[in-house]
């Protein structure tokens, strides 16, 4: 699982070693996991707020615009 944290004020908690521009409620990775879990690793009953991306390569793309989330996200997990 990977985690992503809003940008609340600029400069507050700016993502370390990025230097592209932000701006106030992007989401940046904050989080980089060692082990990877899978779908069925998260319970059942949970897995119906998962939402998924076809586009995003989490282990590159570092700061997600937040007016494009839509774009990045087009459909809820299901089996």
């Amino acid at each position: 699982m990977f985690l992503f944290e809003a940008l609340n004020e600029l400069y507050e908690n700016y993502p370390v070693g990025y230097e592209g521009k932000t701006k106030i409620a992007d989401y940046f990775r904050f989080i980089v996991p060692t082990i990877y879990a899978t779908i069925k690793d998260i319970p059942e009953e949970l897995r119906k707020y998962i939402v998924v991306s076809d586009s995003l390569d989490f282990t590159k793309d570092r700061l997600l615009d937040n007016n494009k989330i839509s774009d990045y996200f087009t459909r809820m997990y299901s089996e």
